[in-house]
């Protein structure tokens, strides 16, 4: 009998990690930082028909209001643990303001079975 792999099995890849949050730029999503704060529990959802990607995941706040995505070098390992059913749940760490955009909101990712 063959087992499948498991996902996050692969090297490079986490069960609790932080990274930034990117596309904040885009459709003025980056106003949407004033509504949350460090601490707040942020939602991640698969978007596997994103015409830049089919492994893209969304970063939303917790009235679903789209922020940005995980990145992409994050998002090639964690899209398919998340297809294979893992759970993952996301945080606020900080959100920084003079700096890039793709720099502003850091979170901070706990991947659960």
């Amino acid at each position: 009998m063959i087992l499948p792999l498991d996902p996050l099995a692969r090297p490079g890849s986490a069960r609790r990690f932080r990274c930034t949050v990117h596309g904040l730029c885009f459709e003025n999503r980056y106003r949407h930082l004033d509504e949350v704060h460090a601490g707040d529990r942020l939602m991640l959802r698969r978007e596997s028909d994103n015409e830049i990607g089919a492994d893209a995941i969304q970063v939303l706040t917790s009235e679903t209001q789209l922020l940005g995505y995980v990145p992409r070098s994050i998002s090639r390992w964690l899209a398919p643990a998340m297809d294979a059913g893992y759970r993952p749940h996301a945080s606020v760490v900080k959100i920084r303001s003079a700096c890039p955009y793709y720099e502003r909101l850091l979170i901070e990712v706990q991947v659960d079975d």
